[in-house]
């Protein structure tokens, strides 16, 4: 590597001949006017200081190149890797100059011409910085410095930077010295001028460069080192094919749970790839060292470039269903959208392509989704949390015989924190389903109790309108409802059930406003007469409940859960079975990771289990699953936890489990690494 700090002038070979190239794979120029102004206002006040004898230095950042040998035996070539939003600007600054001096400093134009162009030669050699075709960046380019005018309306911004500078300098060129401005451009305007050799790893000292800056994104660094890394001859054709197409997939502009569409695929392809998921900071360098290990040969690159095309069109119709055009595989992806399954990317993009290639049929990729909701539904109803479900699906795929594809993912599943139907009943009665962030798929859930209520009818009704959610027991009870309600049971309603399965229903906007914090007995009447059949099967039954109380709601629950687990059923014995009752077994210890904690009471392992959720830094996502479980207070069966929070004991077996469950899988351990012994 050699670096120097060189002028403007030298840069373009103070007139000689000389090639700057953009590799295929660099962005598009992308300065826009505040970029121009400042330049312009720099270059103004060097000018007020300037005299020939005395220069002053400006300094406009790094120009990094790699040494590309020379053409027609003369002209040396560089492939320009850094540096590009600069050079090209100052290019356009010097054709307008050129184009406003044309009539009035002949000479001066025809200097600044052989600045810009190698005079004596053809085609593209003829010009000394080659932009990319992207976005009409070189076109325009090109028809500046052949024309000397504004090109024709395209995509590029080159042609703004060109009317700007046009625009600007006439104005100051009316009071000020054309010369003067031409010498400062191009003696006091200064790069530090990095140049590589072929051998060496240009990516490297690209990275040390923009560290020290406004970060890039993954896809730059990714975009970047992919044309560090390609041949010349070939970067255009692998470019267009295959990174360009990406690029247009999935639009890093568009964000989900705060992160780019292509960083996240590139994200979830590594996961897959390496059978864990990388932190979002470590993308790029995790698809780096991936690339420098297996695909050093250029074949072997292309080759996964193209692959790296090929799930992208994967990762673009599981964001986007309606863009796949088979009818049944395009709405069990909307319906995953709505569960939020974005963890299980890394899997379903290999599902993707083993039915892409065939492998599998568009039956079986069916059946595949519809194991993967079940999976998902049945954890969130179960209060289950997520994280569990990142260390999952990165490595599930290996659990796959291809020959028996869905007997083994569904036998693989319900061995990973998979709930039983006992579990999620009674996790249910006093589950807290309504949030604003998971409004729509607890619409969803709703949505499918009222379509599976008309099951074997040859239809079924749906809302006029977008679906809201309807608090029955009303979120701020009314006076109505207080005088039918004992003021006890409002606070327990309101602090337990009010967010319960049961209490909630969905209806239109207008019927929700209409519905709002009315009696019982006018919800009761306009709900038994709504069409959809969630409302009209319950409430317009002859034993409808007279009064809606805490009793009515858990037993609403209960009849909507049954329904769910109608819908969505057992997978297959799963580790807490439907038979399942711990209450008649008496624990001896509790294996976590191989270390054995001796108990032998469920309140013991509850304690336990508490104190090791502390250890493991999951306190707080504890305390939100569990909100009556812990205190800051003392109260009757509690015990003191080592941060200072109480903890009620009172629970049955059952209970306890449940608490294991939900704690060893928000501190991501599997099945086989914790385990309840029995005497």
């Amino acid at each position: 590597m050699k670096a120097d700090s060189i002028s403007i002038s030298k840069v373009f070979s103070g007139g000689g001949d000389v090639q700057y190239i953009l590799p295929h794979f660099q962005r598009e120029y992308a300065w826009d006017k505040e970029n121009w102004e400042t330049l312009l206002e720099d270059l103004w006040d060097v000018y007020e200081i300037y005299t020939p004898d005395d220069e002053p230095e400006h300094f406009m950042g790094a120009l990094v190149v790699i040494n590309d040998g020379t053409r027609n035996g003369t002209i040396p070539v560089f492939k320009l890797v850094d540096g590009q939003q600069r050079l090209t600007t100052i290019s356009v600054l010097l054709s307008a100059l050129g184009q406003l001096v044309k009539e009035s400093h002949p000479a001066l134009h025809k200097r600044i011409r052989k600045i810009l162009l190698n005079l004596d030669e053809k085609d593209l050699l003829y010009y000394k910085l080659v932009p990319t075709a992207k976005r009409d960046d070189r076109d325009a380019y090109f028809h500046i410095l052949d024309n000397e005018t504004v090109p024709p309306q395209s995509e590029s911004r080159i042609g703004g930077a060109f009317e700007y500078f046009l625009r600007n300098l006439r104005v100051k060129l009316a009071k000020n010295d054309p010369e003067k401005l031409s010498q400062v451009i191009l003696n006091c305007l200064h790069v530090v001028f990095i140049t590589l050799e072929q051998r060496e790893r240009p990516y490297e000292i690209f990275e040390s460069l923009n560290a020290k800056g406004k970060p890039l994104t993954a896809p730059d660094l990714v975009r970047n080192y992919i044309a560090m890394s390609l041949p010349e001859n070939i970067q255009e054709a692998i470019f267009n094919k295959s990174w360009l197409a990406i690029e247009e997939l999935l639009n890093e502009n568009r964000t989900r749970l705060g992160i780019g569409e292509l960083s996240a695929f590139l994200r979830h392809y590594l996961s897959l790839r390496g059978n864990s998921l990388c932190a979002r900071d470590r993308i790029y360098q995790r698809f780096r060292d991936r690339m420098e290990k297996e695909f050093k040969a250029p074949e072997a690159f292309i080759g996964e470039v193209q692959t790296l095309h090929r799930y992208a069109i994967y990762y673009d119709r599981l964001l986007r269903p309606e863009n796949e055009p088979h009818k049944p595989i395009s709405i069990r992806l909307h319906r995953l959208n709505i569960l939020e399954t974005t963890t299980a990317y890394p899997f379903l993009m290999q599902v993707y392509a083993d039915w892409d290639m065939k492998l599998i049929n568009t039956e079986q990729f069916c059946e595949v989704l519809d194991i993967l909701e079940n999976y998902t539904i049945r954890r969130y109803l179960a209060n289950f949390p997520s994280n569990y479900t990142n260390k999952l699906f990165p490595t599930l795929y290996r659990e796959i015989d291809t020959g028996y594809y869905t007997d083994t993912l569904r036998r693989s599943l319900i061995t990973k924190n998979y709930p039983s139907d006992n579990l999620i009943r009674e996790t249910l009665r006093q589950r807290r389903l309504y949030e604003a962030k998971t409004q729509p798929r607890l619409a969803f859930l709703l949505d499918s109790i009222n379509r599976h209520l008309s099951q074997n009818t040859g239809g079924y009704t749906v809302l006029d309108g977008n679906p809201t959610i309807e608090h029955i027991f009303p979120q701020t009870p009314s006076e109505a409802w207080q005088q039918a309600t004992s003021d006890s049971e409002i606070d327990e309603i309101l602090r337990d059930y009010v967010h319960t399965l049961g209490n909630l229903t969905i209806v239109t906007q207008e019927w929700n406003s209409t519905l709002s914090n009315s009696p019982y007995a006018t919800k009761k009447r306009l709900l038994a007469n709504h069409a959809l059949l969630i409302n009209q099967a319950y409430f317009g039954r002859d034993d409808a409940p007279i009064q809606w109380d805490k009793n009515s709601i858990i037993t609403r629950t209960e009849a909507l859960a049954s329904i769910l687990l109608d819908i969505w059923g057992s997978l297959g014995e799963a580790r807490m079975d439907d038979s399942s009752d711990y209450s008649g077994k008496k624990p001896r210890a509790l294996s976590i990771l191989g270390d054995i904690f001796e108990v032998t009471t469920w309140r013991a392992i509850l304690i336990t289990m508490a104190e090791l959720g502390i250890e493991f830094g999951v306190f707080e996502e504890m305390r939100e699953r569990f909100p009556r479980t812990f205190t800051t207070t003392d109260r009757e069966r509690s015990v003191l936890l080592p941060n200072g929070w109480w903890l009620y004991t009172s629970k049955s077996a059952n209970a306890v489990m449940d608490f294991c469950e939900k704690t060893t899988d928000l501190m991501g351990l599997s099945d086989e690494e914790w385990e309840v012994l029995y005497e």
